[in-house]
C-alpha cells in the first residue's frame, strides 16, 4: 500500500483539532461549574408569627413572608436559602453579629432601625384594628384608648405606635404592658386587658386557629387615626455589607416584578383571605 504524506498529516491535524476541541470542552464545562457556585443566604425568624413566618412540625418554615421570600430565591439562581430560629429580642442581634443575612418577622421601619440595618421594599400593607370584647363599643380609636390596658411585644411596628402616642400625650397614655408570648385574642377574651394592637390579617388568621368568638376586631379610621400609623408596611430586614447590599438590590428587583405578576397577591390569599401585597409595588 502506497504512503499518502498528504493524507497522513491531514488526519494529524483532525486529531489534533478534536483534542483540541475536547479539552476545551472540559474547560467550558470547569468553567460553568465554578460559575454556578451559590451564595448562601441566612435568613432569622423567631418561627411564631403567624401567618407570616412560623415553623411547622417537620421544621420549615412556611406563611406570607417566608413564602414571599422563598418565591424571590427561586429566581435568584445565584443564591441558596437557608433558615435559623431564634428568640423575637435576638433575632436583629444575629444580623449585627453577621449570624444572619436577612430578617423575616413581619418586620416595622423606625428611624433608629434604618442607622443599622437596609430594609428591602414593602412587602405587606397593614390594616390595623383594636382587638376588643364584642360587648365594649367604647374603644375605637387611640384617643379613647386612652387610660385602658394592653399587651405589646418590645420593637414591633404596633408597640412603636402605641409609645409614640403615649409621648404625643402624655395626660392620657395607654397602659402597656410588654409580653413576650403575644396571646392577644385569648388574653382579650379573658379580661386581662382591655384591648390589643393588631392587624386585620393576623386577627383573621388567628380567629382561623382559635374560634374565640367573644372578641372583635374594629378597624380603625384614617381620619381619626391616620397620624398614628407610623407603620403601615412590613419589610425584609437586612445588615450593611457588601453582600447585604447585593442581595437586597436583588430582592427589590424581584419583589416590583412578583407584585406585578400577581405572585404576591396569590400568597396573600393564601395565608391572609385576601390581598395585602403593597398597592404601592404595582405602580
Amino acid at each position: 500500500m502506497k504512503f499518502n504524506k498528504h493524507l497522513f498529516i491531514a488526519l494529524a491535524l483532525s486529531l489534533a483539532t478534536i483534542v483540541t476541541l475536547s479539552g476545551c470542552s472540559s474547560s467550558a464545562k470547569a468553567t460553568t461549574k465554578s460559575t454556578t457556585t451559590k451564595t448562601t443566604i441566612t435568613a432569622i425568624t423567631d418561627g411564631n408569627v403567624a401567618p407570616f413566618a412560623v415553623k411547622q412540625k417537620g421544621g420549615t418554615i412556611n406563611g406570607y413572608d417566608a413564602d414571599v421570600l422563598k418565591a424571590i430565591v427561586k429566581r435568584l439562581p445565584q443564591y441558596k436559602l437557608e433558615w435559623k430560629l431564634a428568640d423575637y429580642e435576638a433575632l436583629l442581634g444575629n444580623i449585627d453579629a453577621g449570624r444572619a443575612d436577612i430578617g423575616v418577622n413581619h418586620f416595622g421601619k423606625t428611624p433608629e432601625r434604618q442607622e443599622k440595618y437596609l430594609f428591602s421594599k414593602p412587602i405587606f400593607e397593614d390594616k390595623p384594628v383594636f382587638i376588643v370584647k364584642k360587648d365594649n363599643n367604647k374603644i375605637k380609636s387611640f384617643a379613647t384608648a386612652a387610660g385602658q390596658t394592653t399587651l405589646a411585644q418590645v420593637g414591633t411596628g404596633f408597640s412603636l405606635d402605641l409609645e409614640n402616642f403615649n409621648k404625643k400625650n402624655p395626660k392620657k397614655q395607654i397602659k402597656i404592658t410588654y409580653v413576650k408570648n403575644y396571646n392577644d385574642l385569648q388574653d382579650i377574651s379573658s379580661g386581662k386587658y382591655d384591648f390589643a394592637y393588631n392587624d386585620l390579617s393576623m386577627y383573621n388568621a388567628e380567629q382561623k386557629q382559635y374560634h374565640i368568638n367573644d372578641v372583635k376586631a374594629v378597624l380603625l379610621k384614617k381620619d381619626q387615626d391616620g397620624k398614628n400609623f407610623t407603620h403601615p408596611y412590613t419589610y425584609f430586614v437586612f445588615g450593611k455589607t457588601d453582600k447585604d447590599k447585593k442581595f437586597q438590590k436583588a430582592v427589590n428587583q424581584e419583589l416590583v416584578k412578583l407584585a406585578k405578576d400577581g405572585t404576591l397577591t396569590k400568597i396573600s390569599k393564601k395565608y391572609l383571605g385576601s390581598d395585602f401585597s403593597p398597592a404601592a409595588l404595582r405602580k
